[in-house]
């Protein structure tokens, strides 16, 4: 490209990120040939400088960002390395506080923004406002590309999945100066900031007339909410593979994940709240087991690349259609088969509209076929599921409560003790009182024992093959991607053909 700036657009899994990674490395390969890389040592200069939303689509590389050891990320600093690829938080947190670091930025070859467009939601990267700040000052002009004019300068390459009427607006896109404080939170207004050195960068647009892969399916299945988690134990039964299960909210990944580990799944969970070092062990386990399910918040759902993921389950409607778009993303990647399941409850039907519509299918999505009779069955497996999830989230909540009282109970004590005053045991009598008769006064041993009744049944259940129909276990037990995709079509025939993409 001879050293101009790039603005790249793709549909997501056709490696945009291998995109922007092999001319970095052919820089990089090219310069050492040339023994140049004595003076960038000198002066500290960066190379690349790549920003990515969220931690786990940095990670995919190498990092700094948030939940680990700040001091760690310092020391691989002090080496100089070539390249850096960080969240704007705690790439902004390292840099600020140390002069020495902002200077590296001066001479910095390459700017990467990953997922551009997801680095203006909901306000969460300011301190990307700050680092563009820091790069408009101190980028220069200089070139090291064979036969580069001299005004030419360091390449911008922001690459996100975008839109067609945001790809029409930015070939059109006027440069003109904006204010660095102004927070508007449009793709528009993150093109304005950005100090491209071309008048007109180039526009890499490898978008089909399609918005999802063409090798995905997409599917939907019509149920009352509260048989959601019957549908989505179905599919995950019937058809067992690494499979991720996207939700709106924290409280219902909470929900599900210990509901499915008592039935059996090998079930993990990744969210915003959860532990850095939690969420890197749950991907971990997650890629290694071709069997697994992730439930996940949309925290997953822009970048990762997880190898080989075969499903796609929207247990709750995305809200928007670019969410649909990247939750989906994550299966059928690089011209692989995948599919992308919908439970749509009664009371979803509105947004299911609106995705409809966005989506520019007017006539829906096909109906996965569903077997009745075997979902009759799991019904009473969930039910009990339910039951023992809900006595023992009662039982632990019960216990810390009460565990919080005795603590409170003795600091009271000690407190009384050291002020040499007389404490009176029948206030602590009075509220375990009623605390006990809050709790239901319900014997804890005997709802132990309840549950453990309940676990042995369900562990009878599940044991029993499941076989209504004529179906045979190998057709419960096999599940790969190919015969899961051939099923469907056989099944929805004219109906799925005339709506796949």
């Amino acid at each position: 490209m001879q050293g101009q700036d790039v603005v790249g657009a793709a549909e997501t899994g056709s490696g945009k990120t291998l995109a922007f990674g092999i001319p970095i490395i052919q820089y990089l390969a090219n310069r050492a040939a040339e023994n140049s890389k004595e003076d960038n040592i000198k002066d500290g200069a960066l190379t690349a400088l790549i920003l990515a939303p969220t931690r786990e689509l940095a990670i995919q590389a190498m990092t700094i960002v948030g939940g680990m050891s700040v001091q760690k990320q310092h020391r691989l600093l002090e080496n100089n390395p070539d390249i850096i690829v960080a969240t704007p938080g705690r790439l902004w947190e390292v840099f600020s506080e140390n002069e020495k670091y902002l200077k590296r930025l001066q001479n910095v070859k390459f700017l990467v923004l990953d997922e551009a467009d997801r680095m203006l939601e909901a306000g969460h990267y300011r301190e990307l406002n700050h680092i563009l700040s820091v790069l408009s000052r101190h980028r220069q002009n200089t070139s090291d590309w064979p036969d580069a004019k001299e005004e030419e300068s360091s390449s911008g390459q922001p690459l996100a999945t975008l839109g067609k009427d945001l790809r029409f607006d930015l070939k059109k896109k006027k440069h003109k100066k904006v204010d660095p404080k102004l927070e508007t939170g449009t793709m528009a207004d993150l093109m304005e900031r950005l100090d491209f050195t071309d008048a007109s960068p180039a526009i890499v647009d490898m978008t089909t007339s399609g918005v999802v892969a063409s090798t995905l399916v997409e599917a939907k299945v019509d149920c009352l909410k509260e048989e959601k988690d019957v549908f989505m134990y179905y599919f995950v039964t019937r058809y067992p593979g690494r499979t991720l299960v996207f939700v709106n909210s924290i409280d219902a990944l909470r929900r599900l994940t210990p509901m499915f580990k008592l039935l059996g799944v090998e079930v993990l969970g990744l969210h915003a709240q959860m532990q850095q070092r939690q969420r890197l062990k749950n991907l971990d386990r997650f890629k290694q087991n071709d069997k697994a399910v992730m439930v996940a918040s949309d925290v997953a759902a822009r970048g990762l690349d997880i190898q080989l993921v075969e499903h796609v389950i929207h247990y709750q409607l995305p809200r928007s259609g670019e969410i649909y778009v990247h939750r989906s993303g994550r299966t059928a990647r690089a011209r692989r088969d995948g599919i992308s399941l919908m439970l749509c409850g009664a009371d979803e039907i509105p947004t299911y509209k609106r995705l409809c519509q966005a989506l520019k299918k007017p006539q829906g999505y096909p109906d996965f076929p569903v077997d009745h009779g075997i979902v009759n069955e799991m019904k009473k497996h969930v039910a009990l599921a339910k039951k023992i999830d809900e006595e023992e989230h009662h039982l632990n909540k019960a216990y810390i409560t009460s565990s919080f009282a005795t603590h409170d109970d003795d600091w009271m004590r000690k407190m009384a003790e050291a002020m040499d005053i007389e404490f009176d045991d029948d206030l602590l009598n009075s509220d375990r009182t009623e605390r006990s008769d809050g709790d239901g006064q319900d014997d804890k041993a005997d709802i132990r024992a309840k549950i453990r009744g309940w676990r042995n049944q369900l562990r009878e259940m599940l044991a029993k093959p499941l076989m209504p129909h004529g179906a045979s276990a190998k057709y419960l037990t096999g599940g790969t991607m190919r015969d899961l995709v051939e099923r469907l079509m056989d099944e929805t025939s004219e109906s799925l053909n005339s709506f796949r993409l």
